[in-house]
This record gives structure tokens, sequence and C-alpha cells, in this order.
């Protein structure tokens, strides 16, 4: 009697684990309706490109003006472009404060919802990132390591054709000045 209560138990405690990974499968694999956007580059920034591709500058100065729409289809545009790029629906949200945004790491085909929020700054004609929240489903180590490569990949600023003067960042715009070099 006491075997069968025993077994009973055990295939009690194993239907109750099953249901519950189950249960955090469908809510880890639930699907929600993506942010999308048309993956569109932005006017300005085309002009401002080309126009640095061609080679007939000399210290002039540039302006672009970003709303958050163009900034998410901008972005959306270079993950099309760029596929080995594991992240998909950006959404963008832009104040005076911060810039904030939120999406999708694409990891072995499971879409991890990440989001983050960064204040952006100049220093030396190139932007400068502090990291207020970076909301990822990993350990803090990993989270650290993923911050640290983060700054390593803004230094690559340095490479850039331009430098910026100034960036004023407003209620769902930017506005960003600078030169070519």
């Amino acid at each position: 009697m006491a075997a069968i209560k025993s077994r009973l138990n055990l295939w009690i405690a194993l239907g109750l684990i099953i249901a519950n990974l189950f249960a955090w499968a469908q809510l880890l694999l639930a699907v929600t309706n993506p942010h999308v956007v048309d993956p569109v580059r932005d006017p300005e920034v085309e002009s401002l490109l080309d126009y640095i591709r061609s080679g007939d500058h000399s210290g002039e100065t540039w302006e672009v003006t970003l709303t958050e729409l163009e900034a998410e289809q901008t972005i959306t545009w270079y993950l099309n472009r760029y596929p080995q790029i594991p992240f998909a629906y950006p959404q963008i949200k832009i104040t005076p404060d911060s810039l904030s945004g939120e999406g999708d790491v694409i990891l072995t085909g499971l879409h991890i919802h990440v989001s983050g929020e960064a204040r952006v700054t100049l220093k030396d004609g190139l932007p400068v990132v502090e990291i207020l929240d970076l909301s990822l489903p990993l350990p803090a180590s990993m989270k650290e390591a993923i911050e640290q490569e983060i700054q390593v990949q803004l230094q690559r600023a340095e490479l850039l054709p331009v430098r910026f003067t100034s960036a004023e960042w407003k209620d769902g715009v930017v506005v960003v000045k600078g030169v070519i070099r």
C-alpha cells in the first residue's frame, strides 16, 4: 500500500512539473504583436551619406532631424540590409532626458523581448552613451559583458567621416548637427 501511495505521489509530482513547464513554455513562446514599421532609410540620412561618398566635401556642416518613427524606419532598413544583426522590431522613444528603445533579440530562432534606456551626450565631437537601464533576461555577468561591448562598439564612432557639434533632444524628435571631415 505504501509503495502504491509513493508511486501515485511521484506521478502527481511529475504531472505538476510537466504542467508547470508547459505553462512557462507557453508564456515564453507567446506570440505578441510586434512593433512593425516599414524599412525606409530617412531621406536626410541618405542625402548626407551620398554626399559623403561623393568625396566632394571639405568641412561642410550638416543637420539631420529624426522623429521616433523615422529612427525606427531607418534602423529597420539597416536590419533588413544586414540580417546577421540579430534584432527586430525596434521601437524608439525620444525625450529631452533620454533615449529609450525596445525590440526583439533573435537567438536561434527564439525572439527575446529586450528594452533599454540611455542618455546620449557629445564629447570631442563623438557620442557618449550612458546606459540608464538595460532589460535583458540574462544573468548580471552577461549583462555587464553586453554593456561593455556596447561601449566598445561606440568607440568605432572615431572612424566616422563626421563629427557631431550638437544634439538637441526633444519629445519625439532629435536634431543632430555636425561637420563632415
